[in-house]
């Protein structure tokens, strides 16, 4: 227990006991300041500098690629992870006969742009269990597209063994890291990731619309662009020869960020969240969360069980719990004691993060033993 620490000040919850980080993480007082304040920018523009367009984004590159492991220029701002789930399905030239292996049980974001493609091109879509996903991936898998951890039972895959599987075929590795992204160390270079997909709103402690796509530098010429945004060409941050551009992209993933990038509220309040995490760290996030679960589970009342892998290597930022009686009655009841927790798949998902304190877990369990 000795890993949990105490940052509810950083937070603005009031008396509610948040539990939902899976669902969407609160931002931190700096955050929210930030927004605030690029809303007071557009009420007086004039402040606003030519160099903010570019500097904004290249703030959030420079946080999200220190968090992942890779260089900023391998960032794409994206607006969640269907972006970069899109850029892999909708984006590469598929051929009949491609083999698309994706684990069973995904978040809709990474099994529906694959049943599309499955149905459009003839490409060959296999979903298997997750324990044989490895044993799945065969010579002519052009991709393997997992969540890392997924969203109902936590579940968190060996992002290392299946990348070298990947790379003794040549497969495209795509990670969907929306759930372990900001709370799960991940090096996007030790498990050899192709192109990984990450939502802001969750982990990442920003707005919904927010979010980040790497491309490792030996894919990027691989896909089509989903739109051409002209702030991504060279030159364009000289404003006084905007009319000489010409349609060369700068380096890297860059060019797959979506238009308008610097959104100024959205990024702004972004921005400052991943600087938060990376002065918290991501270790320190991981363990104080992981010593919150065990302690509800050393306080879990009769009549609830843990349905979360808890091994070495599987267990996640997400406790899934199963309840003896409805588990949408227990939600509802918590919900009415000033707790929230998530229902999905017929179970309770607790999801305590940065914000979470012991004492919000003993409020868990206390009321747990009412509901049950």
């Amino acid at each position: 227990m000795t890993a949990m620490f105490d940052r509810r000040a950083d937070f603005d919850l009031g008396e509610l006991v948040y539990l939902d980080g899976a669902a969407h993480g609160p931002m931190p007082r700096r955050s929210l300041d930030a927004a605030r304040d690029a809303l007071d920018t557009k009420r007086d523009p004039s402040t606003l500098r030519d160099a903010d367009y570019f500097d904004l984004p290249d703030r959030i590159r420079a946080a999200a690629s220190t968090i992942i492991n890779c260089r900023p220029e391998d960032i794409a701002i994206a607006t969640g992870a269907s972006h970069g789930i899109s850029l892999v399905a909708c984006g590469l030239d598929w051929a009949a006969g491609d083999h698309v292996v994706v684990p069973s049980g995904e978040f809709p974001a990474n099994n529906l742009p694959w049943r599309d493609l499955a149905v459009r091109s003839g490409v060959e879509v296999e979903f298997v269990d997750p324990s044989a996903l490895e044993g799945a991936i065969r010579s002519n898998t052009r991709a393997v597209a997992v969540g890392h951890v997924n969203f109902a039972t936590g579940r968190q895959l060996d992002l290392q063994s299946i990348g070298q599987r990947c790379a003794d075929v040549g497969a495209l590795f795509l990670i969907d890291a929306s759930q372990s992204v900001g709370v799960t160390p991940i090096d996007v270079q030790a498990c050899q990731a192709s192109v990984v997909a990450v939502a802001g709103y969750k982990w990442l402690l920003s707005p919904y619309g927010t979010g980040f796509t790497y491309v490792h530098r030996k894919w990027v010429d691989s896909f089509r662009l989903p739109t051409f945004n002209w702030a991504t060409v060279v030159g364009a941050d000289d404003f006084n020869k905007l009319v000489d551009l010409e349609p060369v992209q700068r380096p890297g993933a860059i060019r797959f960020d979506v238009p308008e990038t610097a959104a100024f509220v959205h990024g702004s309040a972004m921005a400052e969240s991943l600087e938060y995490l990376l002065e918290v760290g991501v270790e320190a996030v991981s363990a104080h969360i992981a010593s919150l679960h065990d302690l509800l589970i050393d306080l879990l009342p009769a009549g609830f069980s843990v349905g979360s892998d808890l091994s070495t290597g599987r267990r996640s930022s997400i406790l899934r719990l199963s309840a003896a009686t409805d588990a949408g009655d227990v939600y509802e009841r918590l919900y009415a004691s000033g707790i929230k927790v998530s229902l999905r798949e017929g179970g309770l998902r607790v999801a305590p993060g940065v914000w979470s304190a012991r004492e919000d877990v003993e409020k868990l369990a206390v009321e747990l033993g009412r509901a049950g």
